[in-house]
Parts: structure tokens; C-alpha cells; sequence
């Protein structure tokens, strides 16, 4: 298997300097809200802010791109992932090359000096499964990236302010461009296991229940160009095994070299594969050592 790799690495980095102004509720049943308003910054992947994209479609090795939306969600939950208590989102015409200005409704209850803030985007079901090989995809449902940001003072008019936070990117992208021999293979769906157990397929937000096991990927049509988020919580280099499905055949390849998947890296692996019906079961064999003394 041949296998071409190019790393872009950026960090996920979110200037925070928020501040929550009163809203209050006239319903006795409606609890009060506030205006969360804060800076972002977001590098992830390559320069750039949020939505991911390639620099370059017809030459992936550009890079990719990113740019904040006003859909685009960011949950706020109060310390150690507790209960959710609102969402931000960019502001209209407040952003400025990868800086925006998000702000959104959130519920002050309980909030004191000191308490730490969990963020989290794009959505707050942390699933890997389910992904159809695009950037538009994993940009909107498995880009994840979170935050932590402390109260650092409340005045009298109910406005908080809080210490800055910086998002941390949770999983790689990696490109497989699929081949046999010298030619492309346009697939049906693809398999992706880890041979440490270790690829993630879901957890919750705050990490204490991981489901392991492998990907499958399915895209929308038949493709030898599939983008997958991979969350790998295995720290070392690990061994990837693909399989797919071309028409009625089945290929496969595993990787010669063990790959460290980085939070944060956007890779490219051209993986050559073989028919599953050319392929033969190894073991090891022994080997001399010559006459040993006694």
C-alpha cells in the first residue's frame, strides 16, 4: 500500500470576554435569561475560523478553510457539563477574517464568581457514526471542539463577565483517496477499524462513557474520495484496517505503518487495496540463531 500523507496543523483557540445583560421574565413559569455576548477566535485544522472547506477543491493539499456562519451553535453548560444553559451563535456583520462576535440567550441561575462554563460546537450529541465522507458533513455534525471559561466578576446590573476560553479540537480529518493498482476505485461504503480497539464512536460531553469499535462510512454516491472525522483515544500510533465495497466486490488494505491520527491534523493517505479474494493469512516463522553455547 502506498500512502501519502500531508499534515496541516492548527490549533482551536476562542478569545472570550463576555458579558450577560438582564432580561427578565414576566411569567412566574419563565425562568429570567441573559445575553451571553463574547470574541471568538478559531483556528482548526488550518487557519481560518469555523465551517470547513478546501482551500482548493481540485488540490486538497492546500488545505482547508474555514468561516463562521450565523446557523452555527455554540451550547453553553455550567461546570462539569451539569445542564445545559443556552447557546450562542455569530452576530450578523461581526465578522472580521477568522474573529466573530457570538451572542445568544442563556439562563444565569446558579452562576457565581469562580464557576467554570463548558462550550461546546457544532452540536452537543458527540457521535462519530453516520458520516457520509464530506467536509459539509463533518463540518456540520462532527467538528468538534470545546472550551472552559471562569466567572470572573458579576456587577449590579447582572452583567458577568469571564476569563478567556480556548476551543481544543477533539478529532483529525483524514482524506482516504481509494485505488487499485493505478486506477481509481469509486466505492459504495467504507469500513475504518483501529487495531488497538480505540477508535471512538461515541461519548458523552463529559467523557465518563465511550462506545469503541469501528466507522462505516456511506456516501450520498459512489466515490473514491471520502473525508472522515477520526477521534482516535488510543495516544500512540495505531494500525487502520479499510474496507469496501465496489459494486458486488469487497477490497481491503491495512496500513504497513501505524499513523497518530492528532487531534487537530487534517491528513491525506492514498490507500491502494486489494481484492479480499487475493489475499492470504501471514504467520510468523522461525528463525536461526545458529549454535548457542550450553
Amino acid at each position: 500500500m502506498k500512502t501519502n500523507i500531508i499534515t496541516k496543523i492548527s490549533l482551536a483557540t476562542l478569545a472570550f470576554a463576555g458579558f450577560i445583560g438582564a432580561a427578565c421574565s414576566s411569567d412566574d413559569e419563565q425562568k429570567s435569561t441573559a445575553t451571553l455576548t463574547l470574541a471568538a477566535t478559531k483556528k482548526n485544522y488550518d487557519s481560518g475560523t469555523r465551517a470547513i472547506s478546501y482551500v482548493n477543491p481540485s488540490d486538497p493539499t492546500r488545505g482547508i478553510t474555514t468561516t463562521w456562519a450565523t446557523t452555527d451553535k455554540v451550547a453553553v453548560y455550567s461546570s462539569g457539563w451539569a445542564g445545559k444553559i443556552g447557546d450562542l451563535s455569530p452576530m450578523e456583520g461581526k465578522t472580521e477574517g477568522n474573529k466573530t462576535k457570538l451572542d445568544g440567550n442563556v439562563s444565569p441561575d446558579n452562576l457565581k464568581i469562580g464557576e467554570r462554563t463548558e462550550l461546546i460546537f457544532p452540536r452537543t450529541t458527540w457521535s462519530y457514526a453516520d458520516q457520509d465522507g464530506t467536509l459539509a458533513t463533518i463540518s456540520s455534525k462532527y467538528d468538534y471542539a470545546i472550551a472552559s471559561a471562569q466567572v470572573t466578576f458579576i456587577d449590579q446590573n447582572n452583567k458577568i463577565y469571564a476569563s478567556d476560553a480556548m476551543f481544543v479540537t477533539q478529532q483529525a480529518i483524514v482524506r482516504y483517496i481509494i485505488k487499485y493498482g493505478d486506477s481509481p476505485l469509486n466505492v459504495n461504503s467504507m469500513t475504518i477499524v483501529a487495531a488497538s480497539g480505540k477508535l471512538v464512536k461515541s461519548r458523552t460531553l463529559d467523557g465518563t462513557s465511550v462506545e469503541y469499535g469501528g466507522l462505516e462510512i456511506k456516501p450520498a454516491s459512489a466515490t473514491n474520495v471520502l473525508d472522515v472525522a477520526i477521534r482516535n483515544d488510543f495516544k500512540e500510533g495505531d494500525k487502520y484496517t479499510l474496507t469496501v465495497k465496489a459494486g458486488d466486490n469487497i477490497y481491503s488494505s491495512t496500513s504497513k505503518n501505524a499513523h497518530t491520527y492528532a487531534w487537530g491534523k487534517f491528513i491525506i493517505h492514498e490507500v491502494d487495496v486489494n481484492f479480499v479474494d487475493d489475499t492470504h493469512t501471514e504467520r510468523d516463522t522461525y528463525k536461526y540463531q545458529g549454535i548457542e553455547e550450553w
